[in-house]
């Protein structure tokens, strides 16, 4: 190798690569200027050294491109002989451009989500005609061949000119290395056969979970798509499915702390997405939730996530092992808008497995693109095996995030229900920048085109959601576990898909019917082989004493749900239950919320600011965002709030002056199209007095 020229190569490269270093830290201060007036101060004041920080440490992907993009180039330039140093800027360059170009083979077949990611970017062109001509392929197979080359370059050299120096051939011990490290790197793709399963006398539990799964997204519910699920409605045919339970709050956080608790909101103290430190300390010093209460009966718990499931890191539930996204506290956020402005690094490195990928794309947990399905499963599985290894039962628990906005499903699933050709706003995931999210909420007057489109590419994700399920069941029969093991599939809550009165989201308010609320729950005993409905009302809060009672434990007092075991085993008469619900924080202004309204209604509610006034950062706490004390009060003051029985639903929005109300027999009107409320019918008064008093025992009045 000419060490004169690997010099002036290595240089230019470093000038090159520095130069797109430069200009991404330049699209990051102009990214920062578009969120918000305080999201900018705060990143140029109290926390300039932490932006700073986020920058640095992007230097080392960069560096590791110069360094690969050298290593690739010198042995094609040395065929070129010397040049002037302006001659060999312009054959850099265009070598730099053909690597890039041949690159794309290995990095977007390898790389989970990376096509997707970068046609998002790019929604005028069609990228996954890649797929359908093999292109990724041939350029996959040239870009071997020019790693061959250079590795083959690396030995004896004869001089030519004055200064220059070409490779005498292909060095054979050289190439056999290289090829010998290649085969290794992709025999370390495969995973080692999984261990068989000894039958333990207590049940595994297995969760399987997708973010923001609307109960008539389920082919046994009646999916608008007869293939949508079919991993899924396979797994029906074994289990119990739960067609009447409802959440407490459609917020992931409120959520999942009620589903483990037993406990409502108002008594676990989680009201928000955004609690205080005390607020968590309390719930993280609770004895009493189920991965707590299973680790003390020999269970090893884990959980395994991507950015939605940063709620486990915020709050400590009790998970032995918690594989998920950071929480999203001010630094987090910070590096996400960082590495957003440096897209040549997660495209490069988003791909890459474990630590080492950590490392070059600093914070990558946190990015809904690089979502990582696959290797969630890997992870999940991981802990499995080394529980069945040690003998010990096991609660694990898989929460992932394709079916939350923005639906970025991987292909193909992502262009399986849309139009073919469709080419207006959202083409293939929902686009919504941090700005608009915080002052308007998302659009009520999308094309009607628009709104089907974003309707399919929801059904896109809950079709490789689907695709997931499948194969986590099949990893667990492989390793003999599937009789041995308790199986919940199931969400944390639903989601508005422009149903009427709402927009996209969930859990702002109760309009339009129970979308948000109401999530499909299927619960495969130990077993069990024929499959039954559960169609009485049903709550979360009653799920933690409900999956105690079938591992044979005691339910703590604190715990305020009912058991359904007795139900589900079709042993008991079916209770009489009352679900109470609360609308989650708003990240705008509460008016954006209020499509559901009239005018005068409108004009009657009390308003409410966004995240732009009510968050502040505690330093103290994690630097996380969390309300504003002076907030705090106001803001689940605000709440509208439901109450409903197997017939009646009111919902309660505060008003100046008085309750904003809407009554609805969902028996004559599932919809909820026509209100009742004001007529003088006794279930309001009724319900209204439960709303004010909620006491989650109760039954029918």
């Amino acid at each position: 190798m000419p060490r004169e020229l690997l010099k002036r190569v290595a240089f230019t490269q470093l000038l090159i690569f520095g130069g797109l270093y430069l200009a991404s830290v330049a699209t990051f201060v102009l990214m920062a200027d578009g969120i918000t007036e305080r999201f900018t101060a705060m990143a140029r004041g109290p926390y300039l050294l932490t932006a700073i920080g986020a920058q640095v440490r992007l230097i080392p992907a960069y560096g590791v491109l110069a360094l690969v993009a050298t290593a690739l180039s010198v042995p094609v330039l040395a065929r070129f002989g010397e040049v002037s140093r302006a001659r060999l800027l312009v054959q850099v360059l265009v070598a730099d451009v053909v690597i890039a170009l041949l690159a794309l083979g290995p990095v977007l077949r390898n790389g989970p989500g990376l096509v997707d990611t970068v046609a998002r970017k790019l929604p005028a062109i069609d990228l996954y005609a890649l797929y359908r001509w093999h292109v990724l392929d041939v350029l996959t197979l040239l870009f071997a061949g020019l790693v061959l080359f250079a590795i083959a370059s690396v030995g004896p050299s004869t001089p030519r000119g004055v200064n220059g120096r070409v490779p005498r051939g292909v060095n054979g011990r050289m190439l056999l290395v290289g090829v010998a490290l290649l085969l290794a790197g992709a025999t370390t793709l495969h995973r080692t056969p999984p261990p068989k399963a000894t039958v333990l006398d207590r049940p595994n539990v297995l969760i399987i979970a997708a973010d923001s799964w609307r109960f008539d997204r389920v082919g046994v519910h009646g999916a608008k798509h007869a293939d949508l699920t079919p991993n899924i409605d396979a797994f029906s045919k074994q289990a119990i499915d739960l067609t009447n339970l409802h959440v407490a709050t459609a917020s992931t956080l409120e959520s999942w702390v009620t589903f483990f608790t037993g406990q409502l909101p108002s008594t676990h103290g989680i009201r928000s997405m955004y609690p205080s430190r005390d607020e968590v300390r309390a719930v993280d010093q609770l004895s009493a939730t189920v991965p707590r209460l299973l680790s003390a009966a020999g269970y090893d718990t884990f959980v395994s996530s991507d950015w939605v499931g940063n709620c486990f890191d915020l709050v400590d539930l009790g998970f032995g092992t918690r594989h998920v996204g950071s929480v999203q506290n001010f630094e987090a956020l910070l590096l996400e808008a960082t590495v957003k402005a440096h897209p040549l690094v997660p495209l490069a490195f988003g791909g890459l497995p474990g630590v080492l990928g950590d490392v070059l794309v600093p914070g990558r947990s946190a990015l809904a693109s690089q979502a990582r399905p696959g290797a969630l499963v890997d992870q999940l599985f991981d802990d499995v095996d080394a529980s069945v290894k040690a003998k010990r039962p096991f609660l694990g628990m898989l929460f992932l995030s394709p079916t939350h906005l923005p639906y970025n499903s991987r292909h193909p699933f992502n262009v399986k229900y849309g139009t073919p050709g469709y080419s207006g706003p959202h083409r293939y995931q929902v686009e919504v920048t941090a700005h608009e999210l915080i002052t308007t909420g998302f659009s009520p007057t999308l094309p009607r085109e628009a709104i089907e489109h974003v309707q399919d590419l929801y059904d896109d994700a809950v079709s490789d959601f689907d695709d997931t399920v499948g194969r986590v069941l099949g990893e667990l029969d492989a390793r003999g576990l599937t009789q041995n093991t308790l199986v919940i599939i199931t969400t944390d809550h639903g989601e508005d898909l422009y149903d009427p009165g709402s927009t996209l989201g969930h859990g702002t308010n109760f309009f339009g019917g129970d979308q948000s609320t109401h999530i499909p729950f299927f619960l495969r005993l130990p077993g069990q082989s024929l499959p039954s409905t559960v169609s009485t009302l049903t709550r979360t809060v009653d799920l933690a004493p409900t999956l105690l009672s079938a591992l044979g434990l005691p339910v703590p007092p604190s715990m305020e749900g009912v058991n359904l075991l007795p139900v589900l085993r079709g042993e008991g008469t079916e209770p009489d239950l009352i679900s109470f619900a609360e609308t989650c924080y708003l990240f705008f202004p509460k008016a954006q919320a209020m499509t559901g309204l009239t005018e005068a209604e409108r004009a009657e509610v009390v308003e409410l600011s966004g995240a732009a006034d009510t968050l502040e950062v505690d330093p103290g706490f994690r630097h996380n965002l969390v309300l504003r004390p002076a907030y705090r009060e106001q803001v689940i003051a605000a709440k509208d709030r439901m109450v409903r029985t197997t017939r009646w639903k009111l919902i309660e929005i505060p008003g100046k002056t008085r309750p904003i109300r809407r009554l609805y027999d969902v028996l004559a009107d599932p919809q909820q199209t026509t209100n009742l409320a004001g007529r003088g019918l006794p279930e309001e008064a009724e319900l209204a007095a439960l709303l004010a008093r909620p006491d989650c025992r109760a039954r029918h009045p």
